[in-house]
Formats: structure tokens, C-alpha cells, sequence
């Protein structure tokens, strides 16, 4: 599999994924995903974008402005 952006090839790896509600800012760490080594562009499978969807709903709820998790405390 390539990179969409620079066509590089991707490996396995972990990402830091960063959400920005506007009013939130949700950080969660070391997030598993094929990584491309050339520019740092990161792809989620399937399961662990919806794993990411509930985690981040999740930490919104207690309305902090910034929230840094560790994916694998967390995505169990």
C-alpha cells in the first residue's frame, strides 16, 4: 500500500491522533495505523477509526479543553 499524498510506501506503526471539536482538543497517543515514511501521513483501519470515534465521545464528555490519552490504555 502507498501513501495517497506522496506515493511513498507505508509501514506499520503508531500515529498520534489529534481531534479538534472547535471548543476541544482530544490527543490520543500511540494510536496503531500504517505510517508512511516519507511525509508521516497515517491511515487508521477500519476497526480502530471506530475504536478512535467512541474513544474521542468519550473524553468530550468531560469538557476539558485539552485531553492527551494513550491509546493502549485505553482501547481495551
Amino acid at each position: 500500500m502507498n501513501c495517497v499524498l506522496c506515493k511513498s510506501q507505508l509501514i506499520h506503526g503508531e500515529a498520534n491522533h489529534i481531534f479538534d471539536s472547535g471548543s476541544q482538543i482530544v490527543i490520543i497517543k500511540n494510536v496503531p495505523a500504517m505510517v508512511c515514511h516519507q511525509c508521516g501521513e497515517y491511515y487508521l483501519d477500519n476497526e480502530t477509526a471506530i475504536k478512535i470515534e467512541k474513544i474521542v465521545d468519550e473524553l468530550l464528555k468531560n469538557k476539558s479543553e485539552i485531553t492527551i490519552a494513550n491509546y493502549s490504555e485505553i482501547a481495551a
